[in-house]
């Protein structure tokens, strides 16, 4: 704990000492630095795992819930946020953060968001697959490697039946293209992948 209150100190120093100006969108803040996601694509720092963040889960969502109380406008530290409560239990709390997020256009947020109303929460949030629809198809149509994926694999498995606007295999096809030849995930299991939903998107979108 004394190593990381030396560290978090150090954070706020550096902080402190940035210039006012600074556009805090790219100025890497201490929720930044200690609760960024790996996987979301608008981060601006490496990013750490949950098992990483949980040691000194409590300070860091002090951390972040200074950095929204002071950069609220920026939909990654809201994001943020939510996720650390979210592994810290306080899950109503969290989903509000990262349904606030999903709202201002942050496409990590949206993926996550649409997980939590595909499946709901037994007693808390009915499903709503149509809501999951549209976080999945807004955040792909603008880049989201995973929500691609998965709003190709659920759409080709008829989930999104009863929902209005279901996109075309055509633009489906395109977003996984994208995702594909981005290399964002190069390995050879996600190439299989991607190739097995190409194919399988392929008859309507020529």
């Amino acid at each position: 704990m004394y190593r990381f209150s030396v560290f978090a100190a150090a954070v706020c120093l550096v902080m402190s000492a940035m210039p006012a100006q600074a556009d805090e969108r790219v100025v890497p803040t201490a929720c930044d630095l200690l609760a960024a996601h790996p996987s979301d694509p608008d981060k601006i720092v490496e990013g750490l795992s949950q098992a990483k963040i949980m040691p000194n889960i409590d300070a860091t969502i002090d951390a972040c819930r200074r950095d929204v109380e002071a950069h609220g406008d920026v939909p990654r530290l809201v994001y943020y946020l939510g996720r650390v409560l979210f592994y810290a239990g306080e899950f109503q709390e969290g989903i509000g953060y990262v349904n606030r997020a999903a709202d201002m256009g942050h496409r990590q947020s949206q993926f996550v968001s649409a997980f939590v109303y595909f499946d709901g929460v037994p007693g808390a949030i009915p499903a709503d697959a149509c809501r999951a629809l549209g976080l999945w198809q807004d955040a792909a149509a603008r880049g989201h490697y995973a929500a691609s994926l998965t709003v190709a694999r659920h759409a080709l498995a008829g989930r999104f039946a009863a929902c209005e606007d279901v996109p075309s295999k055509a633009d489906m096809h395109g977003w996984v293209a994208a995702a594909a030849e981005a290399d964002q995930a190069g390995d050879f299991y996600h190439g299989l992948l991607n190739g097995l939903l190409l194919e399988l998107l392929q008859s309507d979108a020529s």
